[in-house]
């Protein structure tokens, strides 16, 4: 059912009244609502009374960088209507034209979820839809197909949620489409590249946890952690080492606190050493949310955030520069991993 004057997280589309010019009456007219004979179905199928929406990107055959590939359109108007909420479906076709994706989305983008085959062309197309109504079809537009996992040089990207890993699992379960589940503090994904990444972006998804996961197992535990992966197999050899990061959640306190440990070749308070740093409270963690991590490092420094909020910044006097640089899921050497849901994870240089 069409909604009226609706706030939501979603899209809207605002829309205007239009008043007979040759009207003599003082009476405003009164607004059509969806699925009244104004919304009588189109010749081109469409019931509801709005443009088509204009493919941004991807286009005339473009390959992302890397995937999955993002669709995004520019918004769709209504200038017939009272205000209504909208959603965005998008449709993806293979190069015989048989329909592989159909997704509804609250938003004017979509980061494609089906595996597609590398370097082949697809076509999608998007229109606006509210309840039963629907907008007309936008024209079609194509793209190639990214690599959606690789792990080449100081990069690296996983999604997870087609039930496989390019990394060296230890433990956990995948859920289809979901992503890869911690299931025991022991369990982990490590990804050893080929080269150190000094100047980097880190950035996965997390969900399917909430505060203070560690209070029954009295542990602080990892969402990520960073060194030497030569000494991933051993608790005090990683523990001790001059190379490595680990960003916990904390079981102490209210269990939304954070804290960072990113020891950038050295020991103790001096620079280079121990970067630590707690943040309590913190976010409020919770199990039906999807949270976006992004950690940022350089010579000059790291910074850390949380769905697009800033929480942690140091300064360094020389860049993270581990030998045999290898990212873990979790904490697995220290028996410390978040029970937590990954998914989405990739490493880029700046």
């Amino acid at each position: 059912m069409l909604r009226n004057l609706v706030s939501v997280t979603g899209v809207t589309v605002l829309l205007g009244l239009t008043l007979a010019c040759t009207s003599k009456s003082s009476t405003p007219l009164t607004p059509t609502t969806p699925g009244s004979a104004t919304n009588s179905t189109a010749s081109d199928g469409s019931t509801l009374k709005v443009t088509a929406p204009t493919p941004q990107s991807p286009v005339n055959d473009v390959k992302p960088t890397t995937g999955p590939a993002k669709l995004i359109v520019s918004p769709s108007t209504a200038p017939y209507l009272p205000v209504v909420v909208v959603q965005y479906r998008f449709q993806i076709f293979n190069s015989a034209n048989v329909l592989v994706d159909d997704t509804l989305e609250d938003g004017t983008s979509y980061e494609v979820q089906p595996e597609l085959v590398t370097n082949s062309r697809y076509t999608w197309q998007a229109r606006a839809e509210a309840g039963n109504d629907v907008g007309p079809w936008s024209a079609r537009a194509s793209f190639t197909a990214p690599e959606t996992a690789f792990l080449r040089g100081a990069e690296f990207a996983d999604p997870l949620k087609n039930g496989r890993t390019i990394g060296i699992q230890h433990g956990g379960a995948f859920i289809p489409g979901e992503g890869w589940r911690a299931l025991a503090t022991s369990d982990g994904i490590d990804y050893l590249l080929e080269e150190t990444c000094v100047e980097c972006i880190l950035e996965f998804d997390v969900t399917g946890f909430g505060r203070a996961e560690g209070q029954f197992v009295e542990k602080d535990l990892k969402w990520i952690s960073m060194g030497d992966a030569s000494t991933f197999g051993d608790f005090g050899a990683f523990r001790n080492h001059p190379w490595k990061m680990h960003l916990e959640q904390r079981s102490d306190g209210d269990g939304t606190g954070m804290k960072i440990t990113w020891r950038n070749g050295g020991f103790g308070e001096d620079e280079p050493g121990d970067h630590v740093v707690k943040v309590d409270p913190a976010v409020d963690w919770d199990g039906d949310q999807n949270f976006h991590f992004r950690l940022e490092w350089d010579g000059g420094g790291f910074g850390i955030w949380v769905n697009d909020e800033k929480w942690f910044s140091e300064g360094f006097s020389q860049p993270f520069n581990p030998p045999n640089h290898g990212v873990s899921l979790g904490c697995w050497p220290r028996n410390e991993t978040l029970f937590a849901i990954y998914r989405n994870v990739k490493l880029k240089k700046k």
